[in-house]
């Protein structure tokens, strides 16, 4: 149907085309009517020469993976429609992986490129995304002529329909089931966006976006992200770097997985009664789960075992006091708490730092050099360590939320690193406390990157990316550690600094994951050619790049 009504348009147009030049040629002076037949009729060569079958560049793509021209030329349905129209005079759209089912290919080159069907691209954002970093990507998606979908049912089945009409068109066919029945079987169409930004949890099958090198914004295999996970990669990295050191190293923590190292934490504990603790539960943020532990028996007892203790909550209540009696999960980790941390107006802080895996094969990794400060309501008061001094301890802003003063707090009052080397520099005498700050920085976020390296190349496909929000810690010795990684940072623009940050850092990230997988990222070596302003890059395996010699 699609090739007889191009057939009845071109004719038309040939006609219509053929009308108006016998008008124009009988009023031309000196030209006679009889003479009107000797008009040439070759607009086919016409429409060759002028290549009108391709499609016009604002239709098309404003990215597209390294080798996809090659990737739609050797795909199954262009092959079987060239070979049923060898004089189609072109070539297939790349975009057309991502946006175009059977039958478009089939109509679009038995047509000869004159059936254009519609070229664009979809993208899709997990709706379980917070609207602040929907506003960020959508712009900068749509500037690409990509267009939003919300469709989670995705899916690219590249096999050849079986049924088609005389000139290859896939058409519907009947299919005799179990109880005798007929049913029509359609040829598939369902077509996979071009790009993937998921939240917490997964929604939609990432394997038809990934089949063609289409980008999304998850890797696979990788657990760093749980307080469980970062304690297994710290310690198989103390083992497997060139010249293996004990547990911990220096930027990480003491920390003990429970209730698996629960007998070894008590032996420990008991021969340094005097340090304290903090136990995080495995997979929660924003503070949830926490627990202040000051001796042996806050954990495990003759008359309380741990197992009792336990209470396995998969959901927590919003609206439950922030103080309110806690239990241990059923796995988590118990951390040393750092007891003479570096202070901000006497306030216990933390440091947001980002860290972005750009790409998985060759293996490209980036840290971004902005951050910012998140710190305590209260007074920190390492004698204070009970329940109801969480908010002298958890730098969480997320949980210091939950204070009735929260919103006139210092809590609330974020910091740029900026702004901090500056107040240590004029109260404390400390000079360049920022330099030295983001070269521990480096140094922890290649140690990581190298700890995940493996599982990275191993269990993901080329088009897998993602970025991590670290927290680090400062001590008063200005000595760096981290405390672990969160997937899905905060992406909540509620202050002036994270408004000064977040966006350029979202913006530049998707320039860089976007040139790392075109054409010319795969050739040319990220330092020199990447599109990196904030960042700056810690692994570049294409080339061998290693910005930090930890070993």
């Amino acid at each position: 149907r699609l090739l007889a009504q191009a057939s009845f348009v071109f004719c038309s147009y040939q006609t219509a085309t053929l009308k108006a030049l016998r008008r124009a040629m009988t009023k031309s002076d000196g030209y006679k009517a009889e003479e009107v037949g000797d008009v040439p009729r070759d607009l086919e060569g016409s429409f060759l020469a002028n290549k009108e079958w391709q499609y016009p560049v604002e239709q098309r793509s404003g990215w597209l993976p390294a080798g996809a021209q090659e990737l739609v030329d050797g795909h199954p349905w262009t092959r079987r429609a060239v070979e049923k129209n060898t004089r189609f005079p072109g070539y297939v759209p790349p975009e057309a992986l991502f946006c175009w089912t059977e039958p478009d290919f089939a109509s679009y080159v038995n047509s000869g490129g004159f059936v254009k069907p519609k070229l664009q691209c979809q993208y899709y954002i997990s709706p379980e995304n917070p609207q602040g970093i929907v506003d960020l990507l959508e712009p900068a998606l749509s500037d690409l002529n990509w267009t939003c979908t919300v469709d989670s049912k995705v899916g690219r089945d590249d096999n050849l329909a079986q049924v088609t009409d005389y000139m290859g068109m896939p058409v519907p066919r009947m299919k005799k089931l179990d109880d005798g029945s007929l049913e029509v079987v359609k040829p598939s169409s369902k077509v996979a966006p071009i790009f993937i930004w998921e939240c917490s949890r997964k929604l939609i099958d990432y394997k038809p976006t990934l089949k063609y090198q289409g980008l999304v914004n998850r890797l696979s295999g990788i657990n760093m992200f749980t307080k469980v996970g970062m304690l297994e990669l710290v310690r198989e990295r103390c083992i497997e770097r060139d010249i293996p050191i004990n547990f911990p190293p220096p930027w990480y923590p003491l920390a003990f997985t429970l209730p698996d190292d629960l007998e070894q934490w008590k032996r420990h504990a008991e021969a340094n009664p005097h340090k304290k603790w903090i136990y995080k539960p495995n997979g929660e943020a924003m503070g949830r789960g926490i627990i202040l532990v000051s001796k042996i028996s806050d954990v495990d007892s003759k008359e309380r075992p741990f197992r009792t203790r336990c209470k396995n909550v998969e959901v927590f209540d919003p609206k439950e006091a922030p103080l309110a009696e806690r239990h241990f999960a059923n796995y988590g980790v118990i951390q040393e708490y750092m007891v003479n941390p570096l202070l901000l107006e006497n306030r216990k802080f933390a440091v947001r730092v980002y860290m972005l895996v750009a790409r998985t094969k060759p293996f490209l990794t980036f840290h971004y050099n902005f951050g910012y400060i998140k710190r305590c309501g209260e007074f920190y008061d390492e004698n204070k360590f009970n329940r109801d001094d969480l908010f002298r301890h958890i730098t969480n802003q997320e949980f210091q939320k939950k204070q009735d003063d929260f919103t006139v707090s210092a809590a609330a009052d974020l910091m740029s690193i900026e702004d901090l080397d500056r107040y240590l520099q004029e109260h404390y005498g400390i000079p360049a406390f920022r330099l030295n700050f983001w070269q521990q920085v480096k140094a922890i976020c290649m140690e990581v990157c190298l700890g995940m390296k493996e599982a990275v190349t191993e269990e993901n496909k080329v088009g897998q990316f993602e970025i991590y929000g670290l927290d680090v810690i400062v001590d008063a010795d200005q000595r760096v550690y981290m405390l672990e990684a969160n997937r899905d940072p905060s992406w909540v623009m509620d202050t002036a600094v994270k408004k000064a940050i977040i966006p350029d850092m979202v913006r530049e990230m998707l320039e860089i994951v976007l040139w790392a997988h075109s054409a010319e990222g795969k050739q040319k070596e990220a330092m020199l050619h990447s599109p990196m302003r904030g960042f700056e890059v810690l692994i570049d395996e294409a080339f061998d790049f290693q910005a930090v010699d930890v070993d």
